[in-house]
Order: C-alpha cells, then sequence, then structure tokens
C-alpha cells in the first residue's frame, strides 16, 4: 500500500455537456480526480500550458476545432508529456484512430462502446498509486 496515494488527475476535452457529465462521474467512480474541462480545442491547449493531468480524455469533435488540434499542441510544444492521452469518440474509424496515435494518443475508444475501457485507464492508475505497482499498458479499441 502507497502512504502518498494521490487520485489520478484527469482533464476532460469533450463538447457535449451531457457527457461530460456522465464522464465526471465515472472518473469519480474509478477513483480519479477531475481538475478541468474544455469544449473548445484552443482552450483546452491553453488550460494545458499550465495544468500537468495524469490522464486527458480527448473528443475528436468540438464546437470549435478539434481533438487533433490537441493532441498536435501537446506533441509540439512537449506539454503534457507524461499523461496519459485517451481519444474517446463517436468517430471511431480507422483514418482518425491512427492519426491519433500518430500524434501521441495512447488509446482510442468508441463512445458507442468502449466507455468503460476508456475509464478503466484511470481505474488502472489509481490501483498503481495505491498499491505501487506498474499499470497496465493502455489498449486502444
Amino acid at each position: 500500500m502507497n502512504d502518498n496515494y494521490l487520485p489520478p488527475t484527469v482533464y476532460i476535452v469533450e463538447d457535449s455537456l451531457l457527457l461530460l457529465q456522465r464522464l465526471v462521474q465515472a472518473v469519480k467512480a474509478a477513483g480519479g480526480e477531475v481538475i478541468g474541462q474544455s469544449k473548445h480545442a484552443q482552450e483546452a491547449i491553453d488550460t494545458l500550458a499550465l495544468l500537468e493531468p495524469d490522464v486527458i480524455i480527448i473528443d475528436i469533435r468540438l464546437n470549435s476545432g478539434t481533438g487533433f488540434d490537441v493532441l498536435r499542441a501537446l506533441q509540439r510544444t512537449n506539454r503534457s508529456n507524461g499523461a496519459t492521452k485517451v481519444v474517446l469518440t463517436s468517430y471511431a474509424n480507422s483514418e482518425y484512430r491512427a492519426l491519433s496515435l500518430a500524434l501521441g494518443a495512447d488509446g482510442f475508444f468508441d463512445k458507442m462502446n468502449q466507455v468503460g475501457d476508456a475509464m478503466n485507464v484511470i481505474s488502472s492508475l489509481v490501483e498503481e498509486r495505491r498499491t505501487g505497482a506498474h499499470a497496465a499498458e493502455v489498449r486502444s479499441g
């Protein structure tokens, strides 16, 4: 058991208020802590320049800009290199998956049927921190 346990911090880039609320609940249920959220790519980029979350959940289609813009900015600036970047999208096709992974995403999941898989990333980090064991590698759907 790790006596210095801190819950993994999560930043969510998502433009659907309903899904955002569900993600916040799921992150809390998995043992994580949401430290911020945005529905605009540039706002996320600006905020992530100041924060160092453990996990960044990124939607592809946003109110303005795209999740690809966020991934490109993080890659270009070397910000949040230590964060696990998880793309969670309704546009889960092979082209978007390949581009997301090329831009530094650690996981790519379909909103329609893989939200639980994406939340398992956070659960794994919680377990890693509580026990001091190394978490399993992120798997892309």
